[in-house]
C-alpha cells in the first residue's frame, strides 16, 4: 500500500515530529525477551531494562512459555514477551525474504518478517497480534484500500489538542497505493487557521479535496485517544479506542469519499467487518441498499 515512489513534501516539522516520536513508540513497545537454544534458557532480556534473572529453565512450549513470559511481569509495564530461537527465527525470516518480491511494497517486507516470529519454529509471541507498522493494522487498512477507496482520494487524520490542531497527515491514495505524504503546511494559513475545534473538520476535509483535486475522507480525534489508538498493543485494544471516541463524542470518522452503496448519509458510522473484509453487502443488514419508499399515504 505504500508505493515506493511516494512522495513527502510541505510538511510542518514539529507535526511531523510528533507524529513521528509517537509512532517510534508505537513501532516499539516494552517488550520482554527470552532467548532460548533447542529449548535451553539462554538469557532473558528487557528492551528498556537490560538483561533479568531467567525465569525458568527450559522452553518446552514456545506459545504457553510466551504466554507465562508476559504473566510474569503483568503490572511492569510490558507490552508483549518473545520467545526466541535463533537459529529457528534466521532461517525463517531467510524463508520469508527470499519469498517476498523485490519490487514488492517495504510493508510487505515487514509483514513477511513478523510472520516470521510466529511460523519459526521454537519462537513464539504474546499477546499474539496482526502485523503493525507504526501503530498501524496494516493487514486491515490494505483490505480496506482495496474494497472501499475510490481509485483517486486522499485520506486525512486530524489530530486536536483541545480547539487547536495538534497534528495532521494527508495520505494521497492512488490505485490503492499511497503515493503523497503531506501536512496542513500544504494548505494556504487562511485555511488552517479557520479549522479552530473539532467540529470545523468538515471545513478541513474540503480544503484538502480542493487543494490535491481528489475526494476526501478522515479521522479526526483527540490527541489523548490518538495516542491511546497508536500505543494500544493488540488490533482489538485499537478498536475499543476508536470506538469508544467515536461513541464518547470525541471523534468523528467522516467516510463520504467512500464507496459503498449501502452508505448513506444517516447510515452507520462503522459499516462491519463484513464490508471492510468484502462479504456481500446486500447480505449484511448493516450495509445493504436501503428499500426505496411506497407511494405516498400508502398502507403498511
Amino acid at each position: 500500500m505504500l508505493s515506493r515512489r511516494c512522495r513527502i513534501e510541505d510538511l510542518d516539522p514539529v507535526q511531523w515530529k510528533r507524529l513521528s516520536d509517537l509512532g517510534l513508540k508505537a513501532r516499539s513497545p516494552r517488550t520482554l525477551f527470552l532467548v532460548h537454544e533447542r529449548g535451553r534458557v539462554l538469557r532473558c532480556h528487557d528492551s528498556e531494562g537490560g538483561d533479568r534473572p531467567v525465569p525458568f529453565e527450559r522452553v518446552e512450549d514456545p506459545r504457553a512459555a510466551a504466554e507465562a513470559l508476559l504473566e510474569s511481569v503483568r503490572g511492569e509495564g510490558f507490552a508483549r514477551a518473545w520467545v526466541l530461537e535463533p537459529d529457528a527465527f534466521h532461517a525463517a525470516l531467510a524463508r520469508a525474504q527470499s519469498a517476498c518480491d523485490p519490487a514488492a511494497p517495504m510493508t510487505a517486507h515487514l509483514a513477511a518478517e513478523w510472520a516470521a516470529r510466529f511460523s519459526a519454529d521454537g519462537c513464539a509471541v504474546a499477546p499474539a497480534a496482526d502485523f503493525l507498522f507504526y501503530g498501524l493494522p496494516w493487514a486491515r487498512l490494505e483490505r480496506f484500500a482495496e474494497r472501499m477507496l475510490p481509485p483517486s482520494c486522499v485520506y486525512v487524520l486530524g489530530v486536536f489538542d483541545g480547539d487547536a490542531l495538534w497534528a495532521t497527515l494527508f495520505a494521497q491514495i492512488e490505485a490503492g497505493q499511497i503515493v503523497g505524504l503531506s501536512t496542513s503546511a500544504a494548505l494556504s494559513p487562511e485555511d488552517v487557521a479557520d479549522v479552530v475545534g473539532r467540529d470545523q473538520h468538515p471545513f478541513l476535509l474540503a480544503a484538502v479535496a480542493n487543494r490535491y483535486r481528489r475526494p476526501a475522507f478522515g479521522w479526526f480525534c483527540s490527541r489523548a485517544d490518538f495516542e491511546a489508538y497508536l500505543l494500544a498493543p493488540t488490533v482489538e485494544g485499537k478498536d475499543r479506542v476508536f470506538q469508544e471516541a467515536l461513541m464518547g463524542g470525541r471523534a468523528n470518522f467522516d467516510f463520504n469519499a467512500l464507496i459503498d452503496r449501502g452508505m448513506t448519509a444517516l447510515g452507520p458510522i462503522n459499516p462491519g467487518e463484513a464490508a471492510i473484509i468484502g462479504a456481500d453487502r446486500e447480505a449484511n443488514p448493516r450495509t445493504r441498499t436501503p428499500e426505496a419508499p411506497g407511494p405516498e399515504g400508502a398502507a403498511d
